[in-house]
C-alpha cells in the first residue's frame, strides 16, 4: 500500500499522469485483504484448529501403550492454540475386567497424554465382551461386512440382543466425512450382507462421523 502511494506521488510530481482515484482503490484493496488476513488470525484460535493427524496418531498410540485397553474410539480435540488444547475419547477395556482397576488404568493412560501431549484429556471407559465366542464370532463377522462395504469404515461399541428368533447386533459405524456412500446406502448394504451371512440377525446401526477428519 505503501509503494503505491509512493508511485502516485511520483507521477503526479513528474508528468501529468494523475492516479489518485485509481491508487486510493487498489489501497483499499490492500486495507481490505489485511483486514480479512488479520480477523482470520485472530478468530482461528478462538473458534478451535482442527488436529494434525499425527497429533491424532501420537495420541492414539499413547492410550493404546496399555495392553489392557483393547481400543480407542470418538476421539474429539478442541485445539485453541498452545497450552490450550483439551481432547476426549471413549477407551475400550474388556468387560470382565474389575472396575477398580480399569479406572487406574484409565487414570494412567490420561496422565501419560497429559505429560507427553500438554493437553488436557477426559477419557471415557467403554466395557468390551471380550470372553464370549458367540459375541467375538459375531462381531468379527461385522467387521468383516463393514470392511466389505468400504476399507475406511469402523465399527465400534458392538453388542448383541438376542430374541426367542432373532438377534439384533447393535453397533456403530464410523464413516469419513464427504464418503461417496450415503448413509441409508452403507446401513442397506451392512443390514443386507449380514442378513445374508446370519439370517437369524439383524444389524441394527447407528452413523459415527470422525470428529478429527
Amino acid at each position: 500500500a505503501t509503494s503505491v502511494v509512493l508511485i502516485g506521488v511520483l507521477l503526479t510530481l513528474f508528468s501529468d499522469i494523475n492516479i489518485d482515484g485509481i491508487a486510493g482503490v487498489v489501497v483499499a484493496v490492500f486495507v481490505i485483504l489485511a483486514g480479512f488476513g488479520a480477523a482470520k488470525d485472530t478468530l482461528q484460535p478462538l473458534l478451535g484448529q482442527p488436529p494434525t493427524k499425527e497429533f491424532v496418531q501420537e495420541l492414539e498410540n499413547i492410550v493404546l501403550q496399555d495392553k489392557h485397553i483393547i481400543g480407542v474410539h470418538d476421539l474429539i480435540v478442541h485445539n485453541y492454540g498452545p497450552g490450550r488444547v483439551y481432547a476426549s475419547l471413549h477407551a475400550e477395556v474388556p468387560a470382565n475386567m474389575d472396575m477398580m482397576e480399569a479406572h487406574d488404568y484409565i487414570d494412567m493412560a490420561e496422565r501419560r497424554v497429559e505429560k507427553r501431549m500438554k493437553c488436557f484429556i477426559s477419557i471415557h471407559m467403554d466395557p468390551v465382551v471380550t470372553d464370549d465366542e458367540v459375541i467375538n464370532h459375531l462381531r468379527n463377522m461385522t467387521t468383516e461386512v463393514v470392511k466389505s462395504v468400504g476399507e475406511e469404515l469402523d465399527i465400534h461399541d458392538f453388542r448383541t440382543v438376542k430374541g426367542p428368533y432373532i438377534t439384533n447386533l447393535i453397533f456403530d459405524v464410523l464413516v469419513p466425512y464427504n464418503y461417496h456412500l450415503s448413509d441409508d446406502e452403507i446401513k442397506k448394504q451392512i443390514q443386507k450382507k449380514i442378513t445374508e451371512k446370519q439370517r437369524e440377525c439383524r444389524a441394527v446401526i447407528k452413523i459415527d462421523k470422525s470428529y478429527t477428519g
